[in-house]
């Protein structure tokens, strides 16, 4: 499978999340719906893996790139962290709690499923 071939089916995937972002009465990014319709895709095997690992393993080898951008914007804006630390830490600590939380108890709750129900 040639890159342009990959290239052009996740770069579908994303025009067609975004299509479907601008149509739904929600505030649902697009990237968040272009990941779920790539797993959607792959799960019922309309897209085969072979199709879009080449890329995706470029991608995952190359992720920190990805975010330069928004590193950059982070440091061009340092005044207004600058105004907002105390209350952006705070919302960290807190969303940080609650997600590790939801993981620890997701992962009890599929340990006890895996092990039939039992405790």
């Amino acid at each position: 499978m040639n890159v342009i071939r990959q290239i052009l089916i996740l770069f579908g995937i994303c025009l067609a999340a975004t299509v479907v972002s601008e149509l739904l009465p929600l505030p649902l990014p697009a990237s968040v719906l272009a990941f779920l319709l790539l797993a959607v895709l792959l799960g019922v095997g309309i897209l085969k893996e072979g199709s879009v690992a080449g890329l995706c393993d470029f991608f995952q080898k190359n992720l920190t790139f990805l975010f330069l951008p928004a590193g950059v914007g982070l440091v061009e804006r340092l005044d207004l962290l600058a105004q907002s630390g105390a209350a952006l830490a705070v919302v960290c600590l807190v969303s940080g709690s609650f997600t590790f939380a939801a993981a620890a108890l997701t992962v009890r709750l599929v340990q006890r499923v895996g092990k039939g129900g039992r405790r």
